[in-house]
C-alpha cells in the first residue's frame, strides 16, 4: 500500500511541477520581452530628440538664409539694380 501511494503522491509531483516549469519559461520570455520594449523605448526617445534638434537647426539655417536674401535684396535696391 505504502508503494501505491508513493506512486500516486509522485504522479502528482510531477504533475505539479510541470506548470511550474511552463511558468518560469513564460516568465523568462516576459523579461526578455519588457527589457526589448525598455530599449525601443530608449531608442524612440532618442529619435525624438534628433528630431526636435533637427527641426530647430533648420528653423534657424531659414532664418539666417530669409536674413541673408533681405540683405541682398536691400544691396541690389541701393545700387539700383532693382527697383524700389
Amino acid at each position: 500500500m505504502d508503494k501505491e501511494l508513493k506512486e500516486i503522491l509522485d504522479s502528482i509531483l510531477n504533475r505539479i511541477d510541470r506548470p511550474d516549469k511552463r511558468l518560469e519559461v513564460v516568465e523568462y520570455k516576459t523579461d526578455r520581452t519588457n527589457t526589448r520594449f525598455d530599449n525601443l523605448d530608449l531608442k524612440i526617445d532618442n529619435l525624438d530628440l534628433r528630431i526636435r534638434n533637427t527641426e530647430a537647426n533648420i528653423r534657424k539655417d531659414i532664418k539666417k538664409l530669409s536674413d541673408e536674401n533681405e540683405t541682398m535684396i536691400e544691396v541690389l535696391k541701393q545700387r539700383e539694380i532693382l527697383p524700389r
